[in-house]
């Protein structure tokens, strides 16, 4: 029971994880709101990408915030910050206060980022390591999508209540502080490792591998993350539904990461080197199809290949990681992705802005990052190929 509970309290670090497009269906919304204030949409959808900037920053950080902090300090106060600044929009509605607890809610995802992939490898091997880290995918996209399924019930409520679903974050804390030991002998060698760790320690091939994963995961989260701030507009420009149905197909494509995450270990023993290649493909046609789809029925269905191809995608890239980087590295080159990946997610709004020209409606937009998608499938195929 004791080493059931640990599990599911390590998973559960990774439920708010991307947490901060859990809120996209109130976009709508809150470009009223503040566009009655002066602020254009662009304003209101970095609010959205924004904590994807401190992330980076914090990742650079821990480095450092490691000599002076344990794991469990940083996961503790991590989590601290990051629920504490989640709910300030629930009781102040004011743009600027807004935007700094988004960069406080950043700056506390990424105490806890890293350290919530990276613990799996360490305290797991082999089979059982395989299996928790499909999981643990599956724990990132379904807090994803339980949390953008309670913002779209929430909405009716007002765009200020969706931000109460960040309080699930201090259940999580909970779980972590009861169920998850630290032996002291762990502990020594915990220590030991933070000392020895640096981006220097890796070697220029390690450097270069870690490095490629980080811009094809960063890619990979910046389309994600273009459905989320995307979908809802096309969902209600297309008058296929509401906002709130554009929660609910989010929290669905979402949910199939359960699918994705529990089926991971079998994938990889299937398809091994070229399943990163297969996922960006089928993330591409995903693309594409929600490009193209004028029925709700058309556009559930791209958004499910989306949300499979994504979650087992990202997975991928941390099991290749893990098999290719040394343990006592695994942390430093884990961050590294994790800045590519978070880097994705908060130029996200500006990738928007620079293809506007090339893709202005939503269809071509979506048909030009398909295609952007299947090059990026060729280009991770072929550093799997040549990487031993």
């Amino acid at each position: 029971m004791k080493q059931t509970m640990e599990r599911i309290s390590l998973l559960s670090l990774s439920l708010i994880l991307i947490s901060s497009f859990s809120i996209t269906a109130g976009l709508p919304a809150m470009k009223d709101y503040f566009g009655q204030l002066g602020y254009s949409g662009a304003q209101v959808e970095l609010l959205v990408s924004l904590p994807a900037f401190s992330v980076v920053a914090m990742l650079f950080l821990n480095s450092f915030v490691e000599r002076w902090l344990s794991e469990r300090q940083m996961i503790i106060i991590g989590l601290l910050v990051m629920s504490t600044s989640g709910l300030v929009p629930l009781f102040l509605q004011d743009y600027s206060l807004i935007f700094l607890s988004r960069i406080f809610f950043g700056l506390g995802t990424g105490m806890i980022n890293a350290k919530a992939i990276s613990i799996i490898s360490e305290r797991y091997k082999g089979n059982d390591k395989t299996r928790m880290l499909g999981y643990r995918g599956s724990a990132e996209v379904v807090g994803a999508a339980i949390l953008t399924f309670m913002v779209g019930q929430l909405l009716p409520l007002g765009w200020p209540a969706i931000f109460s679903v960040y309080g699930a974050g201090y259940l999580i804390l909970l779980l972590y502080i009861f169920f998850v030991p630290y032996p002291k002998k762990n502990r020594q060698v915990a220590v030991k490792v933070q000392k020895k760790g640096n981006f220097l320690s890796l070697r220029p091939p390690q450097w270069r591998f870690s490095l490629m994963l980080a811009v094809i995961a960063g890619v990979i989260i910046c389309f994600n993350s273009i459905i989320s701030l995307r979908l809802p507009e096309v969902i209600v420009d297309a008058r296929m539904g509401t906002a709130t149905t554009a929660g609910t197909v989010l929290s669905i494509m979402q949910l199939i990461g359960i699918v994705a995450g529990v089926g991971f270990a079998s994938l990889t023993h299937l398809f091994k080197k070229h399943l990163l290649m297969i996922m960006c493909f089928g993330f591409g046609l995903a693309l594409a199809l929600i490009g193209l789809s004028t029925q709700l029925w058309l556009l559930v269905l791209a958004t499910l290949l989306a949300g499979f191809t994504y979650s087992t995608g990202i997975t991928g890239i941390f099991y290749h990681l893990s098999e290719k980087i040394p343990t006592n590295l695994l942390n430093l080159a884990t961050s590294l992705v994790l800045i590519g990946c978070n880097l994705g997610s908060a130029l996200s709004s500006f990738f928007l802005q620079l293809v506007a020209p090339l893709a202005p409606t939503n269809a071509l937009l979506f048909l030009l990052i398909g295609a952007l998608m299947a090059l990026t499938g060729i280009f991770a195929s072929h550093l799997l190929a040549k990487t031993k």
